[in-house]
């Protein structure tokens, strides 16, 4: 993974693993008041799932239950293990309308995913960066971020 910070001039910054670890990761892009990002996102993520519901009810099984509900849960009571879980990054990136590198460590090697917006309105091209590794997601952050995020975690 050193070789993939150093090329996209990042830090890896680890996350509280407790269901929200991609909320984190991603809050941690964010150099403003991290708790009101944390918020934000639910917000987003939460009017997302409504607003296009039917569309987002294509990426899971129909034997997984309601989408609103298991979403509900990821969001509310931090229940990563469900269909919702997996279509959350896709669900943030249409809330947020930016692209999400996902960086996976398995299987030996780093692989890289793009979820992209599929309900484009205004894409920010600007990509969000997020480190996977057995089921839990860190920060990649901007070098000249990190120390800004550094001192907030610290308050």
């Amino acid at each position: 993974m050193d070789d993939v910070t150093k090329s996209l001039n990042v830090t890896l910054a680890h996350t509280l693993a407790d269901g929200h670890c991609f909320l984190h990761a991603l809050q941690l892009n964010e150099t403003s008041n991290t708790m009101q990002a944390y918020k934000f996102l639910m917000k987003v993520i939460e009017t997302e799932s409504t607003r296009n519901k039917n569309h987002n009810r294509n990426f899971i099984d129909e034997n997984s239950g309601r989408l609103d509900l298991l979403v509900h849960k990821y969001l509310h009571n931090k229940i990563f293990d469900h269909a919702a879980g997996d279509i959350i990054p896709q669900i943030t990136s249409n809330a947020l309308q930016k692209p999400i590198h996902i960086y996976s460590e398995r299987d030996g090697g780093i692989w890289k995913t793009i979820v992209q917006p599929t309900m484009p309105r205004n894409i920010n091209k600007s990509p969000l960066l997020v480190h996977l590794k057995d089921y839990h997601y860190s920060a990649l952050i901007n070098e000249k971020n990190a120390s800004i995020n550094k001192m907030s975690a610290s308050r």
